[in-house]
């Protein structure tokens, strides 16, 4: 068995692993076992509400390569995307959200070319254990340097990423930190806390491009070498970050939380140019932070969140060094609805 087969087997096992630990964390919530599993004067519980909100997306998507022998020369890819609109839902431990393009705002095809996008990602937030599953896909791209000699960006809209991920989430003073105050909302931090948070990671990323990721005026102009046209890239991922995360409250609703994740991942790496298949894998050190600040309240909610290291992938193409990350900001406003609650049926007095 070649080694892709035995890393895509690994992904696979590893998923179906963490369903089954998020199913196992639901169903002992609602065994309620045990039947007290927060300090009510630090933490207010809103999850037998049904927490919604609209949301404002910006990722500053980005991939830099360094194609030459002496790493000296960096191309910058982005696509070009803008902000995006989106609606997200969440109840008990489950949470979904949807991004489209802003239909408000174009941006400049013309200079930029055109990007498609899709980005999903579901959420299954549990008190002591916490998981996202997220997907990306983009297609277009173009490079923000070096630019052509009359000013205009080189445009490569046959150029695809595809990322798939898994993050989890267990956090040891449960008890009094709420993971789900600061990023989902469907509780509340009455008094400042923190946790020693400890986060594994699975990624697979892809990247493509059928007329090579490196336009060949580049090519000419850095007399970069055959080995380094890369036509296409895959990568996996493991890692596991020990971190801390802390929320500090002032004036009763408001608060600031931060988080940082610095960490070790194994990544296996297959990559092809116009003749040859080649494979790499290597140890890399990862840091991923998350800051959140808003408004929460009983009924209403606001906020904003920014988060770095997103899907970053420190790796090799070839000898061209390239890393691709994204950074996430995020605006929001929401409310609950108690629409779970049975109606009461009133009894005619005899």
């Amino acid at each position: 068995m070649s080694p892709k087969t035995w890393i895509k087997s690994a992904f696979f096992m590893f998923l179906l692993f963490t369903g089954k630990l998020s199913n196992a964390q639901s169903d002992s919530q609602i065994m309620e076992l045990p039947p007290v599993t927060f300090d009510s004067n630090f933490i207010m519980d809103y999850t037998n509400l049904f927490t919604t909100r609209l949301f404002l997306l910006f990722q500053n998507a980005s991939i830099l390569i360094n194609p030459a022998v002496d790493q000296t020369s960096k191309i910058v890819y982005r696509p070009n995307a803008n902000v995006r609109i989106g609606l997200a839902g969440f109840w008990k431990w489950f949470g979904l959200g949807l991004s489209i393009d802003n239909p408000f705002y174009k941006t400049d095809r013309v200079a930029y070319g055109k990007t498609t996008t899709l980005d999903m990602r579901v959420n299954a937030f549990g008190r002591f254990l916490a998981a996202e599953l997220f997907l990306q896909n983009y297609k277009g791209f173009y490079i923000v340097s070096p630019e052509r000699p009359d000013g205009t960006h080189y445009i490569l809209p046959d150029m695809r990423t595809f990322s798939l991920g898994f993050s989890g989430y267990w956090i040891y003073n449960a008890q009094r930190f709420s993971i789900r105050a600061a990023f989902i909302q469907n509780e509340r931090q009455k008094k400042s806390a923190g946790s020693l948070v400890v986060r594994p990671v699975f990624l697979y990323y892809l990247i493509s491009s059928d007329h090579g990721i490196i336009p060949t005026e580049i090519v000419n102009a850095f007399n970069i070498p055959a080995s380094n046209l890369v036509t296409r890239g895959e990568f996996y991922s493991l890692g596991l970050s020990p971190g801390y995360a802390y929320t500090l409250v002032f004036l009763k609703n408001f608060y600031v939380t931060a988080a940082v994740f610095p960490g070790v991942a194994a990544q296996f790496a297959t990559f092809r140019n116009e003749r040859n298949e080649y494979y790499n894998f290597e140890f890399t050190f990862q840091l991923s932070s998350r800051v959140a600040l808003g408004y929460n309240s009983d009924k209403w909610f606001l906020g904003a969140s920014v988060q770095s290291g997103f899907n970053e992938i420190p790796d090799q193409l070839s000898n061209a060094l390239s890393t691709y990350t994204v950074a996430q900001f995020r605006l929001w406003g929401g409310t609950r609805f108690d629409i779970f609650r049975k109606k009461k049926h009133n009894i005619p007095a005899l």
